[in-house]
């Protein structure tokens, strides 16, 4: 279950120099900054919103900011900047972006490992072949030779992505996973398949 919802933050108060309470006319007007921030599980994501409040040291009337007099509005606009949004409420928008960074690091990393294994077939290795969406076969390579792999097909197919344990525990459950019948590939047929995303993934042994 994901916990998330809205906190605040409060940024702090400071006096508008000049200005005149709406109510009493005294001059004791500060002013005061919230920042409205999404979280999750209690972790700071993303600022949405910064609100201000006007507040009367003298009567203390709180007006917010559509309800303050334009010459609070304008006393107001001159302090804005020092109402800083702490570094702290996007860290969840930073762990965010890292884990994007290292999935996508992760998957060319994976690439590049596949691309190693189908220049370099072996015996016993296995290829899954994504035969169409969401269904996979399987074949397990026999010999390399020279420029040609031969192979046996597998018998069955699965309807999602196999893990290698998974694989391992399919062929001690069944004798004929794979076929006796010996089929055979050139490379270049190979890197073909793979170029057109026909090849998921290679088990080695």
């Amino acid at each position: 279950m994901i916990i998330y919802g809205t906190g605040s933050k409060d940024l702090g108060t400071r006096k508008l120099q000049g200005a005149k309470c709406p109510n009493c006319e005294a001059n004791e007007i500060h002013v005061q900054a919230v920042s409205k921030y999404f979280d999750v599980f209690w972790i700071p994501i993303l600022p949405y919103s910064k609100k201000y409040f006007s507040i009367c040291g003298h009567c203390k009337q709180v007006l917010k900011k559509k309800e303050m007099p334009q010459q609070i509005k304008d006393k107001l606009e001159v302090e804005k900047h020092h109402f800083k949004t702490p570094i702290y409420l996007f860290t969840g928008i930073v762990l965010i972006a890292f884990l994007i960074a290292y999935l996508f690091y992760d998957a060319s990393k994976d690439r590049e490992q596949l691309m190693v294994h189908v220049k370099n077939l072996e015996p016993k290795d296995v290829i899954v072949f994504d035969v169409l969406s969401k269904e996979y076969s399987f074949a397990e390579v026999v010999q390399h030779s020279n420029d040609t792999i031969y192979m046996y097909y597998g018998n069955y197919t699965v309807d999602k992505a196999p893990s290698q344990h998974e694989v391992d525990e399919k062929r001690k459950e069944l004798a004929d996973f794979f076929s006796e019948d010996v089929f055979y590939f050139t490379q270049k047929q190979i890197d073909s398949l793979h170029e057109k995303g026909e090849i998921k993934t290679i088990f080695k042994y």
